[in-house]
């Protein structure tokens, strides 16, 4: 039974993109290092002994990256067109076994022994692997192979899932598409330098397609690699690539939705922009290739509509987003391009304009009608490469409300329009909770009946409606402030829960100011509850007139429909 290495939870995050997508069905990639998982400069070895496989990823690879899936591989060593096998040990003798976190973990014992030069080998040698040791990582050791005819002294290593190996076909039973390779040399005293393809990646931050001195090269972006046996391995920039065999290579960069590709260059001579670069190696020695792309990262501008129910230009909480408002983006990108845009924003009240270059740009609501904005209808702004902006917009629908004095809710009219959920209402606000409305004087005793300008009674006596007739007409010859302060609190709460969309509607003051009619309420109470005389009648002033109003202004509690012509 083979060995399992028990790794912390955390270890996940090293592989949670190990099966990152990949041209042919086989994910990840392989490397060849030394016996401690140590890189080698071009896969460049002093002998053959000396090469160990890697599970990967290889160099440049971020953290996780390239892994193959877990499952038990076959490997082999051919030349580097998969002509000659060189593996000279039976094929059960070179079985490894992938774990769950991407790394090699175990090799199968040998079931027979292999000579080889004189030397008799048995299961492969294996080393830990310093780069992933506690991922249960190892390395395995290659040898026994044979030399290799190319006269670079380059071999080539293959890996492919036990159950997809298929002796008398592909490469020696290895299927290209399932398979994954890896290129490297082992120094000759013949004076030959292998082919090498050099994948490198810049940072066009004006969008012209010209690596300038200024521009940061771009390192670990993903690069697909297929060799002329149409196998796919997966590099990242920098990549030097040991070119073996002659043939076609196509090299593929992975293009992000947040990225726009802006060049590529095949040996110093620009091509149309693709993310596939073909390039042809003659085989010859020192022969050089390089494949460069150019990208700007793009950036989004997203517009937000927001329900500004108290008119204060903040999106607040709980202050609701608007669906179908039309925004519109103007302006010129760095390449010069004339960029117009329209949307209408979402459930969420965005809409994002996305994939743009940068550039100096124009945001605008178009603001429906019957709709009120509270914040600048435009904004202009530069936008920066690669960092996203976004912009809130706050608006109101009104309406006017025609509002009742004090007369006519003491009057038959008034006192039948009332409900007991209004008087429920009253009596929780401070003026009432000490001597609430409920047909009771201040004594006990049952309020006299209420009776009309013929003198037919309006309210029953011992009824609340007999009580809200008798304060709101009760005499105040003292002039008391809080008595009157008192009963124009009384009218304006009818009127905010007859005439508006209920307390949090928002009223618009003599001033031209704001205010949610909750926030009057709570701010009336407080005056007439500790607030000095001047206080009183200043607030029963406002009231009074608010009162007396037959158009006040004020703000829907809810969005109202959005409707253009």
């Amino acid at each position: 039974m083979r060995s399992r290495t028990v790794v912390p939870v955390v270890l996940l995050f090293l592989v949670a993109f190990a099966a990152m997508a990949n041209a042919g069905p086989l994910t990840g990639a392989i490397d060849t290092t030394l016996v401690d998982g140590s890189a080698v400069n071009q896969n460049n070895y002093d002998d053959k002994g000396s090469v160990y496989l890697d599970g990967g990823p290889g160099p440049n690879a971020p953290s996780g990256a390239a892994a193959l899936p877990e499952d038990d591989y076959y490997f082999m060593v051919t030349d580097p067109a998969g002509k000659v096998l060189l593996s000279v040990d039976p094929i059960a003798s070179r079985r490894v076994y992938v774990n769950e976190y991407g790394p090699i973990d175990y090799v199968y014992p040998a079931p027979t022994l292999t000579k080889y030069k004189g030397k008799w080998y048995g299961t492969h040698a294996t080393g830990i692997d310093i780069d992933h040791s506690e991922l249960g990582a190892i390395t395995v050791q290659l040898m026994p192979y044979a030399d290799t005819p190319n006269p670079g002294g380059v071999y080539k290593v293959w890996m492919t899932p036990v159950d997809k190996y298929t002796p008398g076909e592909g490469k020696f039973g290895f299927i290209p598409a399932w398979s994954k390779t890896d290129n490297f040399k082992v120094k000759r005293g013949k004076p030959y330098f292998p082919p090498e393809i050099t994948g490198r990646k810049f940072r066009d931050s004006n969008a012209n397609g010209i690596w300038g001195a200024d521009e940061n090269e771009i390192f670990g972006w993903q690069v697909d690699v297929t060799d002329p046996l149409t196998v796919t391995n997966t590099y990242y920039t920098p990549a030097v690539i040991v070119a073996e065999p002659a043939g076609t290579w196509t090299l593929t960069e992975e293009t992000p939705a947040d990225w726009l590709q802006t060049a590529l260059y095949i040996d110093g001579v620009a091509q149309p922009v693709s993310a596939t670069a073909i390039v042809e190696v003659a085989g010859t020695s020192e022969e050089t290739h390089e494949v460069i792309y150019g990208n700007i990262e793009l950036a989004d501008i997203t517009a937000c509509k927001f329900y500004d129910r108290d008119g204060d230009g903040e999106a607040d909480e709980g202050e609701p987003p608007v669906a179908g408002i039309l925004f519109t983006l103007d302006g010129i990108d760095i390449r010069g391009d004339v960029i117009s845009l329209v949307d209408y924003s979402g459930a969420n009240g965005c809409v994002t304009f996305a994939g743009l270059l940068p550039g100096e740009y124009t945001l605008c609501e178009v603001v429906p009608p019957g709709w009120i904005p509270t914040t600048d209808t435009c904004t202009s702004f530069t936008l920066a490469e690669g960092i996203d902006v976004s912009f809130g917009f706050g608006n109101v629908c009104t309406g006017e409300a025609d509002f009742n004095t004090k007369g006519y809710w003491h009057n038959k009219n008034g006192l039948q329009t009332t409900v007991p959920a209004d008087i429920v209402y009253i009596n929780t606000l401070a003026p009432w909770q000490d001597n609430p409305i409920d047909g009771l004087d201040a004594n006990g005793y049952p309020v006299p009946a209420a009776h009309g300008d013929w003198g037919e009674i309006i309210a029953p006596a011992g009824s609340w409606q007999a009580e809200q007739y008798a304060y709101l007409v009760a005499s105040n010859a003292g002039g008391d402030p809080k008595i009157q302060l008192g009963q124009q609190l009384y009218a304006f709460v009818m009127n905010v829960l007859h005439c508006l969309d209920g307390e949090g509607a928002t009223i618009q003051l003599p001033d031209s100011s704001w205010v949610s009619a909750g926030d009057l309420i709570a701010d009336a109470c407080e005056i007439w509850s500790s607030g000095s005389s001047t206080q009183r009648t200043w607030m029963a002033g406002l009231l009074d007139g608010l009162n007396n109003c037959d158009a006040v202004e004020y703000i829907h509690a809810e969005p109202c429909e959005v409707v253009y012509p």
